[in-house]
């Protein structure tokens, strides 16, 4: 009884959700060429972690103990006890999930733009904290590193040429200076590859350090366990 019961609470708070969803996904998006998150749309992914989190306060306590039970080696719950975690954990999904999707819809940003915003958020953070560290954005720390990497490498293969050429080592006079400086080129279009991967704008680093202290508010631990 107890089973259906909860079972047809689901159900119809399932079909809530889904209308809310079509509403918020029917918002157009178009990622910004330059990947810059506009101040204006940070601030509704921000409202919408707030309604999340007002929800999430809720189950808090029993899914940070589901996450920490869970990750115990050698912990067994019985099957009480997994049939109990398993209904907190799809009712608190469906209120989690709920709270998302009214509040996209009712803020006009779709799951898309919420995702790529979230993802921003996150390399925007991490971005943060190797400035501070190093003095340098990621990108400029893993060109730089590399372009290092590159002249050494140059002046280790020169000399070891050298030293081959002098000892009689056969096929060391076969490598040209020009192959040493087609390895570095290679090495240095590598680096300014990985700079690449890693670029963040600044503009958004900047914008979450305007905002770090609610962005770090309405981070929530436990979300992993209901996918959100």
């Amino acid at each position: 009884t107890e089973a259906t019961g909860g079972l047809g609470t689901l159900a119809a708070k399932a079909e809530e959700i889904e209308r809310w969803e079509r509403q918020a996904n029917a918002n157009a998006y178009a990622a910004s060429p330059d990947g810059v998150i506009p101040e204006d749309r940070l601030l509704k992914f921000l409202e919408t972690r707030k309604a999340v989190h007002a929800a999430y306060e809720r189950y808090q306590a029993d899914l940070e103990q589901l996450e920490k039970s869970s990750g115990q080696a050698g912990d067994t719950l019985s099957p009480n006890d997994l049939w109990s975690a398993g209904g907190k954990v799809a009712e608190a999904f469906a209120a989690l999930r709920l709270a998302q999707m009214k509040t996209l819809a009712a803020v006009g940003m779709s799951e898309e733009e919420y995702r790529a915003i979230q993802i921003a958020v996150y390399k925007s953070a991490w971005a943060s904290d190797v400035e501070k560290g190093s003095g340098k954005m990621p990108a400029e720390a893993v060109s730089g590193s590399m372009a290092e990497a590159a002249k050494g490498m140059e002046d280790a293969v020169k000399a070891g040429l050298e030293a081959a050429r002098q000892q009689g080592v056969p096929g060391a006079g076969g490598v040209s200076t020009d192959d040493v400086r087609k390895l570095q080129e290679e090495m240095a279009r590598l680096g300014q590859g990985a700079g690449e991967a890693l670029a963040v704008p600044r503009q958004n680093v900047e914008l979450f350090r305007k905002h770090e202290a609610e962005i770090k508010k309405y981070a929530m631990t436990g979300l992993a366990l209901v996918g959100l």
